[in-house]
């Protein structure tokens, strides 16, 4: 009887102390996110301010170039998204980084881009989407960035291709 009671009991010892305590992974924070779509526009959110920046560069095309002796022209905005807003942006950001979306109609090396770019602070993540007709309709995650980033910034080119479809 003696033998079973210490059996039992060193079977339960050994088995509460081969079990470690899992602590969950927090993900890191991040510091700011870039978007710059069609390398025309650039959307930097910070996530610890209210305000984000969005750059549109006016470059000129093949068929009208900017005049010689004229310096690029640059338009600066504020952009202010909610934290819902930002955290959403993060998350599909990261995802398109993550899980690649694997595109099923490529265009000319001109016509949809978009990089994406996370920063940590110590260490960043990036992606980049080319040649892949109109980023905007890509999948689902695209499809519902571009509604967030189309409800604040209104009037700036986001890569919206649509006579490519």
């Amino acid at each position: 009887m003696k033998r079973l009671i210490l059996g039992l009991f060193l079977i339960i010892v050994f088995s509460l102390g081969c079990t470690q305590p899992v602590d969950k992974i927090d993900a890191p924070i991040w510091d700011n996110l870039t978007i710059f779509s069609e390398r025309f526009t650039k959307i930097s959110i910070e996530n610890n301010t209210d305000s984000s920046v969005v750059n549109f560069y006016h470059r000129g095309s093949f068929f009208a170039p900017l005049p010689k002796d004229t310096k690029m022209k640059i338009d600066t905005i504020k952009v202010f998204f909610t934290e819902a807003e930002k955290d959403t942006i993060y998350s599909l950001v990261n995802d398109l980084i993550i899980h690649p979306i694997e595109t099923k109609k490529h265009c000319t090396e001109f016509i949809g881009h978009i990089e994406l770019n996370v920063n940590y602070g110590s260490f960043e993540q990036s992606g980049e989407y080319s040649s892949i007709c109109d980023w905007t309709t890509l999948s689902d995650k695209t499809k519902h960035l571009h509604n967030i980033l189309k409800r604040r910034v209104k009037k700036i080119y986001l890569g919206e291709n649509s006579n490519l479809r």
